[in-house]
């Protein structure tokens, strides 16, 4: 048999500089989609090195797969998120595996979850998807999509998640607070990437220099998930949501109760993660079906045959999940994540030695022509029905990671896209000037800002 190959024989872009490395060929606003673009002439794993750093980078689906096996690979902190550990340091998608903290918080928080759970949690969901249609309705027809998507996205996990309105779409006690809180996020997100993905000696003056714009952020984010805290411990409810369960829930395995601190970092986790991510899904979801008239009236007429918008109705709404699915894979708003070898590893051919990091890019493996087939880069929904499903039984779908670090409110995610953009198609008919959708990236992957035209339907 051939041994595999050694590390430095990796494909790497052309024109590598000595010392400096393959910095020709970096992209430090859009690093994800260039090293996408770089798979098509080097092949599914391939490495950059950059003064003295060296990544891999595993772009093929079947790869991708197999640096999926927890037997042999395990979850690795780099990059933008363990930039997060600066301003939220013990929440639930950042802290590490052998942290008890985390295998605690998750057993407390896989109940809220389950179908009973969101089922309760639905009718929050509903009130802000009826302020949606209301604020668009009053409006002129024309929608900032980024703000509309971000507000929704934070009010559902205010009403659903802590039982309590932020204010995101009227005048409320918290609406300036939240709004704040919004703004002091977005701006950690983009300084965690960009600090994330800085070269050596850059990265390190890049944090003093914005240190303090850091902790006036984290300031505002914790006054923020304080304030939550606390009024909730000043009038307790029977309410059946995230922030009791928090504050309330002893984990079956040790029987102890998360620790007030900690309760602080899981209610940004939820904030963090669930308005940021479920908001740049909307986005794509909304520009794809607002470019194809005949997608959004098969999309009512399923809305009309489900009989309206409980629950019930709501889980039965198939082509509105394939659509959310094929828009996860086209643009998935979590676009990669680290892999750790736990020995060494032959992976395509090429030694990968135990401890050693690769980044797996699921945004070009969910795109890999040889398990999708020829037209994987097109936008097409129905690839998600069964049969379809079946022609391509190697396909790479990991758009919420992989393992036990998987992300947890993915049910919680996935229902409040299909209600709200069942909510929206039933109220509007929507159209966009026709410009491509365009990504940016600043820790997720997000369609950069685009107006929505809606025109309320007379039959609804």
């Amino acid at each position: 048999m051939t041994p595999p190959l050694v590390r430095r024989d990796l494909p790497h872009p052309p024109g590598r500089v000595p010392l400096l490395g393959d910095i020709t060929h970096v992209d430090r606003y859009r690093p994800i989609q260039n090293e996408m673009a770089l798979a098509a002439s080097l092949g599914p794993i391939f490495e950059r090195r950059a003064l003295g750093l060296h990544f891999t980078y595993v772009t093929g689906a079947r790869l991708a797969a197999q640096c999926s096996d927890e037997q042999h690979w395990e979850r690795a902190l780099y990059g933008p998120v363990l930039e997060f550990q600066r301003f939220m340091p013990d929440s639930l998608f950042v802290v590490d595996n052998d942290n008890p903290l985390w295998g605690q918080a998750r057993r407390i928080f896989t109940p809220a979850f389950a179908q009973k759970a969101m089922r309760s949690y639905h009718q929050a969901m509903q009130s802000v998807a009826d302020d949606l249609v209301a604020e668009w309705s009053a409006g002129d027809g024309v929608i900032d999509t980024h703000s509309a998507m971000t507000r929704a996205a934070g009010e559902v996990i205010g009403r659903a998640g802590f039982s309590r309105e932020l204010g995101l779409f009227r005048d409320a006690p918290d609406s300036a607070d939240s709004h704040a809180f919004i703004d002091s996020l977005s701006d950690l997100l983009r300084m965690a990437s960009d600090a994330g993905l800085a070269l050596p000696v850059v990265g390190p003056i890049r944090r003093r220099l914005l240190a303090a714009r850091v902790r006036r952020n984290s300031a505002a984010l914790h006054r923020f998930s304080d304030r939550i805290i606390t009024e909730r411990q000043a009038h307790p409810t029977d309410d059946e949501d995230l922030l009791n369960l928090m504050l309330t829930a002893t984990d079956p395995e040790t029987g102890h109760r998360l620790p007030l601190d900690n309760v602080r970092e899981q209610v940004l986790t939820f904030m963090a993660g669930g308005y940021e991510t479920t908001a740049a899904l909307l986005e794509s979801v909304l520009h794809y079906i607002a470019a194809d008239q005949k997608l959004q009236e098969q999309i009512r007429t399923e809305i009309s045959e489900r009989g309206g918008f409980d629950y019930k109705a709501v889980t039965g709404m198939r082509l509105i999940r394939h659509v959310l699915n094929e828009c996860l894979r086209l643009w998935p708003p979590a676009p990669g994540y680290f892999r750790r070898a736990r020995t060494d590893q032959d992976l395509g051919g090429y030694r990968i030695p135990a401890g050693h990091m690769v980044f797996v890019i699921a945004l070009a493996a969910h795109r890999d022509k040889d398990v999708w087939g020829a037209d994987a880069d097109a936008f097409d929904p129905y690839r998600f029905e069964p049969d379809r499903l079946r022609s391509h039984p190697d396909r790479f779908f990991e758009p919420w990671g992989t393992g036990p670090r998987s992300c947890i409110g993915r049910q919680f995610a996935l229902h409040e896209a299909t209600l709200l953009v069942a909510r929206i198609l039933s109220a509007f008919e929507l159209s966009t000037d026709g410009t491509p959708l365009a990504m940016r990236e600043r820790g997720t992957l997000r369609p950069e800002p685009y107006q929505l035209k809606v025109v309320p339907r007379a039959d609804r």
